[in-house]
């Protein structure tokens, strides 16, 4: 049984008819219906990035409903930002006990073995990279759902992605990282949302393959050369 980060039924528009000599290969369309193992999973992997965030915060001394709350907020808060903004309440991740649980997990994880997580640093990354992706393209895809324009669909994608972090960042009284020159991850999740909502009207099973890879590949790209977004302006002298 297969579930999503929030469950699309299936459009009777986005089948695609081959004719009978050619080979169709069957790839599961993973923003519309994304594996249950997928989900949690990477629901699992953003809860513990931001339940890091909480120990590595050296400003203030955050306990473990701090901690909790910040894990929730990066595992389920983009898909909030998105069901709010399309009107899809209660929250999908809210109508079954399974991703909250995975947030809890997370939270537990991350209470017994912060402080050797750094040795696992490269494994973490690679999820950071595909739950972005994936946040992105099941952001599209709701928002294709709904009859949003095209570039809507990008828009709501990447507010999918990116949004969790952006109210951890808030709640520690701090600007958004993606709104500062630093690694692109905004900018990386527009990529895979516009890959998504480019192809998907073809093959929206591929479309969300390639999507997720875009990204994890463009997260490689950017770490390997240390890649960051330059300053709109130039910081002035006094």
């Amino acid at each position: 049984m297969e579930r999503s980060i929030g469950v699309l039924p299936r459009s009777p528009a986005r089948d695609v008819h081959y004719p009978s000599d050619v080979l169709a290969v069957d790839v599961p369309d993973l923003a519309a219906s994304t594996p249950l193992w997928l989900g949690l999973a990477t629901v699992f992997v953003n809860a513990v990035l931001g339940a890091l965030r909480g120990y590595a915060d050296d400003t203030r001394r955050w306990d473990i409903v701090g901690v909790a709350v910040f894990a929730l907020l990066m595992g389920l808060g983009g898909g909030f930002i998105r069901d709010l903004l399309l009107g899809n309440l209660p929250a999908e991740s809210l109508r079954e006990p399974w991703y909250v649980a995975a947030v809890a997990a997370a939270v537990v994880v991350v209470a017994a073995t912060h402080r050797w997580m750094h040795r696992i640093a490269p494994l973490t990354r690679l999820g950071e990279a595909v739950g972005l992706g994936l946040f992105a393209v099941v952001g599209v895809a709701y928002a294709r759902e709904a009859g949003l324009p095209p570039l809507n669909t990008v828009l709501i994608g990447t507010l999918s992605a990116v949004g969790g972090g952006m109210l951890v960042s808030v709640l520690q009284g701090q600007v958004p990282r993606v709104l500062l020159a630093s690694t692109p991850h905004a900018l990386l999740a527009v990529v895979g949302s516009a890959t998504y909502a480019v192809a998907a009207p073809w093959r929206s099973d591929a479309a969300s393959f390639a999507g997720i890879a875009v990204v994890v590949v463009a997260q490689y790209l950017v770490d390997h050369f240390g890649v960051e977004t330059r300053p709109a302006a130039p910081r002035s002298r006094t």
